[in-house]
Protein backbone atom coordinates (compact mmCIF):
# COMPACT_ATOMS: atom_id res chain seq x y z
CA UNK A 1 0.00 0.00 0.00
CA UNK A 2 1.64 3.53 -0.63
CA UNK A 3 2.92 5.34 2.15
CA UNK A 4 1.99 8.74 1.26
CA UNK A 5 -0.75 10.91 1.80
CA UNK A 6 -3.41 12.10 -0.51
CA UNK A 7 -2.53 15.57 -2.19
CA UNK A 8 -4.32 17.64 -4.13
CA UNK A 9 -3.02 20.85 -5.69
CA UNK A 10 -5.67 23.77 -4.94
CA UNK A 11 -5.60 24.44 -8.98
CA UNK A 12 -6.40 21.08 -9.71
CA UNK A 13 -10.35 21.05 -11.08
CA UNK A 14 -11.97 17.09 -9.40
CA UNK A 15 -15.24 15.82 -10.13
CA UNK A 16 -17.69 14.98 -7.72
CA UNK A 17 -17.91 11.65 -8.93
CA UNK A 18 -14.01 11.24 -8.79
CA UNK A 19 -13.34 7.74 -6.94
CA UNK A 20 -9.17 8.40 -5.57
CA UNK A 21 -7.81 5.69 -4.10
CA UNK A 22 -5.06 5.96 -1.00
CA UNK A 23 -1.77 7.62 -1.91
CA UNK A 24 -2.78 9.79 -5.05
CA UNK A 25 -1.09 12.93 -5.83
CA UNK A 26 -2.62 15.27 -8.18
CA UNK A 27 -0.42 18.05 -9.17
CA UNK A 28 -1.64 21.40 -10.65
CA UNK A 29 -3.74 22.32 -13.31
CA UNK A 30 -4.99 18.63 -13.68
CA UNK A 31 -8.94 18.14 -14.67
CA UNK A 32 -10.70 15.01 -13.69
CA UNK A 33 -13.96 14.96 -15.43
CA UNK A 34 -17.13 12.02 -14.83
CA UNK A 35 -16.86 8.95 -13.13
CA UNK A 36 -13.03 8.49 -12.89
CA UNK A 37 -11.54 5.73 -10.60
CA UNK A 38 -7.80 6.22 -9.72
CA UNK A 39 -5.74 3.04 -8.27
CA UNK A 40 -3.93 3.35 -4.62
CA UNK A 41 -0.23 5.53 -6.05
CA UNK A 42 -1.44 6.91 -9.11
CA UNK A 43 0.16 10.57 -9.97
CA UNK A 44 -0.69 13.25 -12.11
CA UNK A 45 1.97 15.31 -12.20
CA UNK A 46 1.15 18.49 -13.74
CA UNK A 47 -1.92 19.79 -16.26
CA UNK A 48 -2.93 16.06 -17.19
CA UNK A 49 -6.45 15.50 -18.05
CA UNK A 50 -9.03 12.93 -17.56
CA UNK A 51 -12.46 12.44 -19.27
CA UNK A 52 -14.52 9.52 -17.51
CA UNK A 53 -15.61 6.95 -17.85
CA UNK A 54 -12.23 5.98 -16.69
CA UNK A 55 -10.02 3.61 -14.69
CA UNK A 56 -6.66 3.81 -13.98
CA UNK A 57 -4.36 1.16 -11.96
CA UNK A 58 -2.11 1.42 -9.11
CA UNK A 59 0.98 2.92 -10.09
CA UNK A 60 0.37 4.76 -12.78
CA UNK A 61 2.18 8.07 -13.81
CA UNK A 62 0.58 10.68 -16.00
CA UNK A 63 2.79 13.01 -16.85
CA UNK A 64 2.16 16.58 -18.28
CA UNK A 65 -0.28 17.02 -21.35
CA UNK A 66 -1.32 13.58 -20.63
CA UNK A 67 -4.99 13.02 -22.31
CA UNK A 68 -6.79 10.06 -21.33
CA UNK A 69 -10.57 9.23 -22.12
CA UNK A 70 -11.81 11.89 -24.70
CA UNK A 71 -14.15 11.15 -27.36
CA UNK A 72 -12.73 9.30 -30.41
CA UNK A 73 -11.53 10.78 -33.48
CA UNK A 74 -14.40 8.75 -35.61
CA UNK A 75 -17.11 10.71 -37.96
CA UNK A 76 -19.35 8.17 -36.83
CA UNK A 77 -19.42 9.40 -33.29
CA UNK A 78 -21.50 11.61 -31.95
CA UNK A 79 -20.25 14.48 -30.00
CA UNK A 80 -21.80 13.97 -26.38
CA UNK A 81 -23.07 10.33 -26.85
CA UNK A 82 -21.88 7.43 -23.93
CA UNK A 83 -18.77 5.38 -23.90
CA UNK A 84 -17.20 2.97 -22.39
CA UNK A 85 -14.13 4.65 -21.69
CA UNK A 86 -10.54 3.73 -20.73
CA UNK A 87 -9.80 1.01 -18.44
CA UNK A 88 -5.34 1.33 -17.66
CA UNK A 89 -3.48 -0.97 -16.00
CA UNK A 90 -1.09 -0.84 -12.95
CA UNK A 91 2.19 0.63 -13.17
CA UNK A 92 2.08 2.47 -16.47
CA UNK A 93 3.84 5.41 -17.63
CA UNK A 94 2.04 7.92 -20.09
CA UNK A 95 4.51 10.91 -20.73
CA UNK A 96 4.12 13.80 -21.87
CA UNK A 97 1.28 14.52 -25.17
CA UNK A 98 0.26 11.03 -24.59
CA UNK A 99 -2.96 10.18 -25.29
CA UNK A 100 -5.50 7.31 -25.08
CA UNK A 101 -8.88 7.92 -26.68
CA UNK A 102 -12.47 6.20 -25.39
CA UNK A 103 -14.07 3.53 -27.12
CA UNK A 104 -16.48 4.40 -29.54
CA UNK A 105 -19.10 1.03 -28.24
CA UNK A 106 -20.89 0.96 -24.71
CA UNK A 107 -19.91 -2.24 -23.82
CA UNK A 108 -15.83 -2.41 -24.03
CA UNK A 109 -13.38 0.17 -23.37
CA UNK A 110 -10.32 1.00 -24.99
CA UNK A 111 -7.77 -0.87 -22.60
CA UNK A 112 -4.46 -0.67 -21.44
CA UNK A 113 -2.68 -2.97 -19.11
CA UNK A 114 -0.07 -3.55 -16.99
CA UNK A 115 3.15 -2.18 -17.03
CA UNK A 116 3.47 0.14 -19.89
CA UNK A 117 5.00 2.91 -21.37
CA UNK A 118 3.87 5.21 -23.51
CA UNK A 119 6.24 7.93 -24.65
CA UNK A 120 5.80 11.39 -25.20
CA UNK A 121 3.14 12.17 -28.17
CA UNK A 122 1.71 8.55 -28.65
CA UNK A 123 -1.43 7.71 -29.55
CA UNK A 124 -3.79 5.43 -28.81
CA UNK A 125 -6.85 5.24 -30.69
CA UNK A 126 -10.27 4.56 -29.52
CA UNK A 127 -11.24 0.69 -28.82
CA UNK A 128 -8.28 -0.43 -28.89
CA UNK A 129 -6.72 -3.32 -26.98
CA UNK A 130 -3.06 -3.15 -26.09
CA UNK A 131 -1.55 -5.84 -23.87
CA UNK A 132 1.15 -6.09 -20.83
CA UNK A 133 4.56 -4.39 -20.86
CA UNK A 134 4.01 -2.58 -24.66
CA UNK A 135 6.21 -0.24 -25.08
CA UNK A 136 5.46 3.07 -27.68
CA UNK A 137 8.16 5.22 -28.48
CA UNK A 138 7.91 8.44 -28.74
CA UNK A 139 5.16 9.94 -31.94
CA UNK A 140 3.84 6.11 -32.85
CA UNK A 141 0.20 6.18 -33.66
CA UNK A 142 -1.96 3.11 -32.84
CA UNK A 143 -5.31 3.60 -35.16
CA UNK A 144 -8.85 2.35 -34.10
CA UNK A 145 -9.86 -0.76 -33.11
CA UNK A 146 -6.47 -2.31 -33.25
CA UNK A 147 -5.03 -5.49 -30.88
CA UNK A 148 -1.40 -5.19 -29.62
CA UNK A 149 0.07 -8.43 -27.42
CA UNK A 150 2.33 -8.60 -25.03
CA UNK A 151 5.71 -7.42 -24.87
CA UNK A 152 5.29 -5.61 -28.55
CA UNK A 153 7.50 -2.48 -28.71
CA UNK A 154 6.89 0.27 -31.12
CA UNK A 155 9.90 2.11 -32.51
CA UNK A 156 9.41 5.81 -32.86
CA UNK A 157 6.81 7.37 -35.88
CA UNK A 158 5.17 3.77 -36.77
CA UNK A 159 2.04 3.98 -37.62
CA UNK A 160 -0.57 1.49 -37.43
CA UNK A 161 -3.92 1.29 -39.87
CA UNK A 162 -7.62 0.72 -38.13
CA UNK A 163 -8.42 -3.11 -36.93
CA UNK A 164 -4.77 -4.42 -37.27
CA UNK A 165 -3.27 -7.04 -34.91
CA UNK A 166 0.62 -7.08 -33.31
CA UNK A 167 1.31 -10.39 -32.30
CA UNK A 168 3.19 -11.19 -28.80
CA UNK A 169 6.76 -9.64 -28.95
CA UNK A 170 6.44 -8.24 -32.07
CA UNK A 171 9.08 -5.25 -33.02
CA UNK A 172 8.31 -2.26 -35.25
CA UNK A 173 10.92 -0.66 -36.31
CA UNK A 174 11.15 2.98 -36.28
CA UNK A 175 9.04 4.89 -39.06
CA UNK A 176 7.11 1.67 -40.35
CA UNK A 177 3.40 1.92 -42.11
CA UNK A 178 1.74 -1.26 -41.03
CA UNK A 179 -1.79 -2.20 -42.40
CA UNK A 180 -1.44 -6.02 -42.17
CA UNK A 181 -1.53 -8.11 -39.01
CA UNK A 182 1.67 -9.04 -37.41
CA UNK A 183 2.58 -12.57 -36.39
CA UNK A 184 3.83 -13.06 -32.69
CA UNK A 185 7.68 -12.72 -32.40
CA UNK A 186 8.30 -11.31 -35.94
CA UNK A 187 10.09 -8.06 -36.68
CA UNK A 188 8.89 -5.36 -39.46
CA UNK A 189 11.62 -3.32 -41.08
CA UNK A 190 9.37 -2.17 -44.01
CA UNK A 191 6.13 -0.95 -44.89
CA UNK A 192 3.99 -4.01 -44.28
CA UNK A 193 7.50 -6.55 -44.72
CA UNK A 194 8.66 -9.07 -42.17
CA UNK A 195 12.39 -8.49 -41.83
CA UNK A 196 13.33 -11.28 -39.42
CA UNK A 197 12.61 -12.86 -36.24
CA UNK A 198 12.65 -10.58 -32.44
CA UNK A 199 15.55 -13.01 -31.11
CA UNK A 200 16.93 -10.62 -28.53
CA UNK A 201 13.56 -9.95 -27.35
CA UNK A 202 12.63 -13.84 -27.03
CA UNK A 203 15.70 -14.54 -25.70
CA UNK A 204 15.14 -11.68 -23.12
CA UNK A 205 11.93 -12.82 -21.87
CA UNK A 206 12.88 -16.44 -21.41
CA UNK A 207 11.40 -18.58 -24.60
CA UNK A 208 13.80 -21.23 -24.44
CA UNK A 209 16.62 -22.10 -26.84
CA UNK A 210 14.79 -25.03 -28.62
CA UNK A 211 11.22 -23.13 -28.95
CA UNK A 212 13.25 -20.57 -30.73
CA UNK A 213 15.08 -22.77 -33.37
CA UNK A 214 11.14 -24.20 -33.76
CA UNK A 215 10.32 -20.88 -34.57
CA UNK A 216 13.31 -19.89 -37.20
CA UNK A 217 12.14 -23.07 -38.70
CA UNK A 218 9.20 -22.29 -39.23
CA UNK A 219 9.79 -18.75 -40.13
CA UNK A 220 12.41 -19.42 -42.63
CA UNK A 221 9.48 -22.05 -44.18
CA UNK A 222 6.15 -20.01 -44.03
CA UNK A 223 7.63 -16.27 -44.38
CA UNK A 224 10.50 -15.85 -46.35
CA UNK A 225 8.77 -16.94 -49.62
CA UNK A 226 5.23 -16.18 -50.53
CA UNK A 227 2.71 -19.12 -50.47
CA UNK A 228 -0.74 -19.42 -49.73
CA UNK A 229 -2.30 -18.70 -46.14
CA UNK A 230 -3.78 -22.52 -46.74
CA UNK A 231 -0.81 -23.71 -47.44
CA UNK A 232 0.98 -21.95 -44.79
CA UNK A 233 -1.18 -22.79 -41.96
CA UNK A 234 -0.51 -26.65 -42.89
CA UNK A 235 3.43 -26.19 -42.75
CA UNK A 236 2.41 -23.92 -38.97
CA UNK A 237 0.43 -26.94 -38.42
CA UNK A 238 2.42 -29.22 -38.69
CA UNK A 239 5.42 -28.04 -36.33
CA UNK A 240 2.96 -26.88 -33.74
CA UNK A 241 2.54 -30.50 -32.06
CA UNK A 242 5.77 -30.08 -30.74
CA UNK A 243 5.98 -25.81 -29.62
CA UNK A 244 3.85 -24.06 -28.12
CA UNK A 245 5.23 -20.52 -29.58
CA UNK A 246 4.42 -22.49 -33.38
CA UNK A 247 1.63 -23.17 -32.51
CA UNK A 248 0.38 -19.26 -31.09
CA UNK A 249 1.67 -18.06 -35.01
CA UNK A 250 -0.79 -20.70 -36.19
CA UNK A 251 -3.93 -19.16 -34.34
CA UNK A 252 -2.52 -15.82 -35.14
CA UNK A 253 -2.49 -16.59 -38.62
CA UNK A 254 -5.72 -18.37 -38.34
CA UNK A 255 -7.36 -15.34 -36.79
CA UNK A 256 -6.23 -13.13 -39.11
CA UNK A 257 -8.97 -11.00 -41.56
CA UNK A 258 -6.61 -8.23 -43.01
CA UNK A 259 -3.85 -10.51 -43.99
CA UNK A 260 -0.72 -11.27 -42.44
CA UNK A 261 2.73 -9.10 -43.29
CA UNK A 262 4.67 -11.36 -45.88
CA UNK A 263 8.71 -11.97 -45.59
CA UNK A 264 11.40 -9.99 -46.95
CA UNK A 265 11.87 -13.01 -49.47
CA UNK A 266 15.38 -14.82 -50.62
CA UNK A 267 16.96 -13.45 -53.31
CA UNK A 268 16.95 -15.80 -56.47
CA UNK A 269 19.79 -18.69 -56.13
CA UNK A 270 21.97 -17.53 -59.01
CA UNK A 271 22.08 -14.44 -58.17
CA UNK A 272 23.85 -14.66 -54.74
CA UNK A 273 25.84 -17.72 -56.01
CA UNK A 274 26.95 -14.67 -58.40
CA UNK A 275 27.31 -13.01 -55.64
CA UNK A 276 30.08 -15.49 -53.91
CA UNK A 277 31.92 -16.63 -56.88
CA UNK A 278 32.16 -12.31 -57.49
CA UNK A 279 33.79 -11.71 -54.18
CA UNK A 280 35.94 -14.58 -54.71
CA UNK A 281 37.75 -12.62 -57.47
CA UNK A 282 36.50 -15.46 -60.20
CA UNK A 283 36.00 -13.93 -63.42
CA UNK A 284 32.16 -13.62 -64.12
CA UNK A 285 30.46 -12.70 -67.69
CA UNK A 286 27.18 -10.11 -67.23
CA UNK A 287 25.22 -13.61 -66.56
CA UNK A 288 26.84 -15.34 -63.98
CA UNK A 289 28.83 -17.77 -65.79
CA UNK A 290 32.58 -18.19 -65.50
CA UNK A 291 34.02 -17.16 -68.44
CA UNK A 292 36.57 -19.45 -70.44
CA UNK A 293 39.98 -18.30 -70.48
Amino acid sequence: MPTTPTTIHPTAIISPEADLAEGVQIGPFCTITGRVTLGPGVRLIASAHIQGPATIGEGTTLYPGACIGFEPQDSKFTPGSPTAGVVIGARCLLREQATIHAATSLDTPTTLGDECFLMACSHVGHDCRIGNNVILVNYTGISGHCEVGDNATFSGHVGLHQFVRIGRLAFLSGGVAVGMDVPPFCMVNERNRLGGLNLVGMRRNGIPRAEITEVRRAFRECFRTPIPTTEMLAMLDERSGDSPAVAEIAEFVRGSTRGVCPGMGRPPRVLTTWLQRRRRGEILDDVGHAQDD
